[in-house]
């Protein structure tokens, strides 16, 4: 009876030594109180966006506040897609930037949502944009895994909530509304969900394996950048399964490299590869400062602005004067709580966190800067890496795997020490967050600046359809190749959506280097066509009538079409000709 005792102590002794950051298993009771937390969270999420701005933007047939820079690229992407046939690559879309195509993936306009909602198109109205509530979407994930994340080290409901509202408060995903498809900042925080909850067993690990997967095919199919952070989390993932046993090494390497597979399968199948590809210029200027955790650039209320480069607001990591003064409390109670943070499991966070802080050197990029000083030049070592660094040239994105992890470090630290006394954890965790919340300046969103959207209203345009196939602005527009009238093109190529019919500028960020040429071409390459009209700017209308086109105004637009058109349109050119 006796050794019985001593087994029965010996074993509770050893696996009361075992050092763990995971809470114990709640309580069915419990268990309501965190799915009430978790939607709280949430709830707290969807809340900021709104302060943000994002109430106008929301309703899905409201557009004209995306006909603006990059948000017309996305949404003319996915117009453009809508009225296409279906054909590889996924969301091609060969009406756009014609006779060269475009892409909603090479317009970033979210290849997953533009292919859930084409088959619905015959049932959508006209102005129809998924971009507001993919938005919102976003903010409520990024509530609901901040809140996933503070259930590793605490079972109890108030810091769940307050965890994961303060994620959702981050200024880098605010800084992001002109880049829609980059505002899944909540694939970061699923990633280190994984990394850093518990694995009791063989089932929970390949469930982790599995959910990696899933996050992986979603960032293959939202924006090549978050596969490029998405799937380093998910090798220190499978070193963290390795080390727990649960699962052989061969199963752990076979699921990762399944991973990657797929992610590559998924960007072939959306376009990615081939033609220009996803190469540009901009590496080593697209960077993050070293001062980039702490440098507001206009965003806080209580701390000052510091100098950076001219293009380093790709690289903006400002944390926000809560998560600051957050993870100052962390420290702190490291010191205090110097017993219970020895019994803390280190090793779980140990391969994340080297991957992480290897993703953030490459965010300072082979020009390294401080206070927008260079202080470093690395060109020798990424040389070798060139077709890697013209792809992923904005290297200071890649400083938000850090910016994340410090808070989250911060926020689960908190919690887990002062468990035993839940009191200082939510008062700490409550006024950091209101720190927050006011530290951040909401005006600089860009959901608040206004959009000036002027369709083209005459019924003469109505009558291109069916007699023409094509719209054409001469010489093309296109952001950063050549001249680009903003309200022009956006207004042409909406019409030219209206009416189902191509159009041959706009905004992607990669173009058919063929364009260039075009831009200064005096009359389109092999002559004017019959099934096409061409608005043409006034200094280029010479060209047209000496080849003896048909030129009349529209709206007060010059439009020509091939002399011998006698379709309904060519003769309403006739009302107002251009001789």
């Amino acid at each position: 009876m006796r050794g019985t005792e001593a087994g029965a102590y010996s074993r509770r002794a050893l696996s009361e030594s075992v050092p763990s950051l995971s809470p114990p298993p709640p309580a069915a009771s419990s268990h309501r109180a965190l799915t009430v937390a978790r939607a709280l969270a949430v709830l707290g999420g969807l809340g900021w966006f709104l302060w943000l701005g994002g109430g106008p933007v929301l309703p899905p047939t409201h557009i004209d506040w995306m006909m603006r820079e990059d948000w017309a690229a996305h949404i003319f992407g996915w117009l453009f897609f809508r009225n296409a046939d279906w054909t590889l690559p996924l969301g091609s879309a060969p009406n756009h930037f014609y006779p060269y195509g475009s892409s909603v993936a090479l317009t970033d306009g979210n290849p997953w949502l533009a292919l859930l909602f084409k088959p619905l198109s015959p049932l959508l109205p006209v102005d129809f944009q998924y971009t507001g509530p993919w938005l919102a979407l976003c903010y409520a994930l990024i509530g609901y895994f901040g809140a996933r994340l503070v259930e590793t080290v605490s079972p109890r409901p108030v810091p769940v909530v307050l965890g994961g509202a303060l994620l959702a408060l981050s200024p880098v995903m605010a800084a992001r509304f002109s880049h829609p498809t980059l505002c899944a900042h909540w694939l970061l925080l699923a990633l280190l969900w994984l990394n850093l909850r518990d694995l009791p067993d063989a089932r929970a690990a390949t469930r982790s394996l599995g959910l990696a997967a899933l996050f992986n095919a979603i960032a293959s199919g939202t924006h090549p950048y978050w596969v490029a952070m998405l799937m380093p989390l998910t090798l220190t993932l499978g070193v963290r399964i390795g080390w727990s046993r649960k699962l052989g090494p061969g199963r752990v390497a076979a699921a990762v490299a399944g991973i990657a597979l797929l992610d590559v399968v998924l960007f072939a199948l959306f376009g990615y590869f081939g033609g220009s590809g996803l190469g540009a210029e901009g590496f080593g200027e697209f960077s993050a400062d070293l001062a980039t955790l702490v440098n507001p650039m206009g965003w806080s209320r209580l701390l000052p602005d510091l100098p950076a480069g001219p293009r380093q607001g790709e690289g903006f990591g400002y944390l926000g004067a809560g998560a600051l003064l957050l993870i100052a409390l962390a420290f702190a109670s490291l010191l205090v709580r110097l017993r219970e943070a020895r019994t803390l499991d280190w090793r779980r966070v140990l391969p994340a966190s080297v991957v992480v802080l290897l993703m953030a050197v490459y965010a300072l990029s082979s020009r390294v800067t401080w206070l927008g000083h260079p202080v470093a030049e690395l060109d020798a070592l990424y040389a070798p890496l060139t077709k890697m660094t013209n792809a992923f040239r904005a290297s200071g994105r890649f400083v938000w795997p850090l910016h994340y992890l410090l808070v989250v470090g911060a926020v689960l630290l908190v919690a887990r020490l002062w468990r035993d006394v839940p009191a200082v954890a939510v008062a700490a965790l409550a006024a950091v967050l209101a720190v927050q919340a006011y530290d951040v300046r909401e005006a600089k969103s860009a959901l608040f600046k206004p959009v000036r959207f002027q369709r083209l209203k005459s019924a003469d345009w109505d009558a291109l359809k069916g007699a023409y196939q094509h719209l054409a602005l001469f010489p093309p527009h296109v952001q950063w190749v050549c001249r680009y009238d903003e309200p022009l093109v956006n207004a042409l190529a909406y019409q030219a959506y209206r009416l189902k019919l191509t159009f041959n500028s706009g905004y992607a960020s990669r173009t058919p280097e063929a364009l260039t040429a075009e831009c200064h071409a005096p009359l389109p390459p092999g002559g004017l066509d019959a099934s096409t009209a061409y608005v043409v700017l006034p200094e280029h209308l010479r060209p047209f009538l000496d080849a003896g086109a048909r030129c009349g105004a529209v709206e007060g637009l010059p439009v020509c079409v091939v002399a011998g058109n006698t379709d309904a349109f060519a003769q309403g050119l006739a009302r107002q000709p251009i001789r």
